[in-house]
C-alpha cells in the first residue's frame, strides 16, 4: 500500500471519529455554531452570516484551487501546520477567559458569552482539522489527494478567520460593556 492511500485511510478515520464517535464528537459544535448565525428577532439563521462565514470561504477556496490551479506545497503546509497550531492554543488560553467570564448577571452579556465561546470552539476544531490535513499534505504526493486537502485547508483556514474575527468584535463588546458598567457604578 503507498503512503498516499495510507494518508488518506489515517485522514478519513480522524476525520470520521470527530464526527461519529460519541466521546469525540463534533457534529454539536458545528450545530451549536449555526445557532450563533441566527437572527435574535426572526430567530431564523440569517443569511448573510452563512454567506459570510460558510459559501464565500468554500467559493473562494474552489476558485483558487480550480480556477487559479492554486496547491499547498509541502513547506507552506508546515506554514500552516505551526499556524494552526498556534492558533489553537491561543484560542485554548481564550476559552479561560470566557469561563471565567461565565457568571455575569446580565442576560444578554451571558448569552454573548456563550455565542463566543461556541464560536472559539468552532475555531479550534477547524483548526485541528487545519492541522491533520496540513500534515496529510506534507506526506502525500497524489495531485488529487494535494487539491482536495489543499481545497479544504483554504475553506477551513477563511473559516477560521472569518471566526477569529467574529470572537474579537465579540469579545471587545463583552469586556467594553463591562468598563461602562463599571463607570456608571
Amino acid at each position: 500500500m503507498s503512503i498516499e492511500y495510507f494518508i488518506i485511510a489515517l485522514t478519513v478515520i480522524l476525520i470520521a471519529t470527530m464526527l461519529f464517535n460519541r466521546k469525540a464528537r463534533i457534529v454539536k459544535v458545528f450545530v451549536e455554531q449555526l445557532k450563533v448565525f441566527k437572527n435574535d428577532r426572526t430567530q431564523k439563521v440569517y443569511f448573510w452570516d452563512i454567506l459570510s462565514f460558510i459559501v464565500c470561504p468554500t467559493l473562494l477556496s474552489l476558485i483558487m484551487v480550480i480556477w487559479y490551479d492554486f496547491r499547498i506545497d509541502k513547506e507552506f503546509a508546515q506554514i500552516l501546520t505551526t499556524a494552526f497550531s498556534l492558533i489553537f492554543t491561543l484560542l485554548l488560553a481564550f476559552k479561560a477567559i470566557l469561563i471565567g467570564k461565565k457568571n455575569s448577571g446580565n442576560e444578554i452579556e451571558k448569552e454573548v458569552i456563550k455565542q463566543t465561546f461556541v464560536s472559539v470552539v468552532s475555531a479550534s476544531v477547524l483548526s485541528m482539522i487545519g492541522i491533520i490535513l496540513s500534515i496529510t499534505i506534507m506526506l502525500a504526493s497524489n495531485c488529487v489527494v494535494l487539491m482536495i486537502s489543499t481545497m479544504s485547508i483554504l475553506a477551513l483556514s477563511f473559516m477560521t478567520i472569518m471566526l477569529l474575527l467574529m470572537i474579537i468584535k465579540r469579545t471587545f463588546v463583552i469586556f467594553t460593556r463591562d468598563d461602562q458598567t463599571s463607570k456608571k457604578d
